[in-house]
């Protein structure tokens, strides 16, 4: 039986967000664009990096996949972005419900791989956590042991007093490497049941399978 746990750090997407890219499917179709070239221009660019280690900031981040397509395809790109940049996923909502019944008990941190657009994208989604640590913020991006120790320190909780959920395998090892009660996320009610384990308070209504958002395979770096 696991350790009573004093705190907790999740993941974001893939857990409380999942992107179905809809907004740049709808771009790419306006500005008469490739399937995928958005995700490629954006995510697979070292820009990208940059703004999720806070070395860019996200608008300048737009900025820059904007001009780069304006430049390969033609301005008319540019009047064309508004869907993919408005887009900003979409919540599960089971999950949001569990999150509402955990942070009465014990203070829940949100560690991200992104740019410093999270805290704007939490509001927008109505989604709050206690802490919240964008990688851009924190100048370093998982699996960096640092980004853990330093979420950890900021939550003012020993990383063998906290436990952290991820949907990706490596950020999962890395976690454990520091010393974090760390575990693969796999679905909403396998999530519940090891709260529970942990000796955290849910109601009944989390012990039933509710059918989870369709997730997608993102080309990008979404995930985190």
């Amino acid at each position: 039986m696991p350790a009573r746990i004093d705190g907790l750090l999740l993941d974001m997407n893939g857990l409380f967000r999942h992107w179905h890219d809809t907004g740049a499917r709808a771009s790419e179709r306006l500005a008469g664009l490739p399937e995928g070239t958005i995700a490629r221009y954006a995510y697979g660019h070292p820009a990208y990096r940059l703004a999720r280690v806070g070395v860019l900031t996200n608008q300048q981040w737009a900025d820059d996949v904007t001009d780069r397509l304006a430049a390969d395809f033609g301005p008319h790109v540019r009047d064309a972005l508004g869907p993919w940049r408005t887009d900003r996923g979409e919540t599960d909502p089971q999950m949001v419900g569990l999150l509402s019944e955990i942070r009465p008990q014990v203070p829940v941190g949100v560690l991200s791989n992104c740019t410093d657009a999270l805290r704007t994208d939490l509001q927008h989604h109505g989604i709050t956590f206690d802490h919240v640590f964008p990688s851009a913020e924190l100048g370093v991006d998982k699996p960096s042991p640092y980004a853990f120790r330093s979420a950890a320190d900021h939550m003012g909780i020993p990383t063998r007093a906290l436990a952290y959920f991820d949907d990706e395998p490596t950020f999962v090892h890395a976690a454990r490497s520091v010393g974090l009660h760390a575990y693969l996320f796999t679905g909403a009610a396998e999530f519940a049941a090891r709260l529970r384990e942990l000796g955290l308070l849910l109601t009944n209504r989390f012990t039933k399978d509710v059918p989870a958002l369709t997730t997608l395979t993102r080309p990008g770096d979404h995930s985190g």
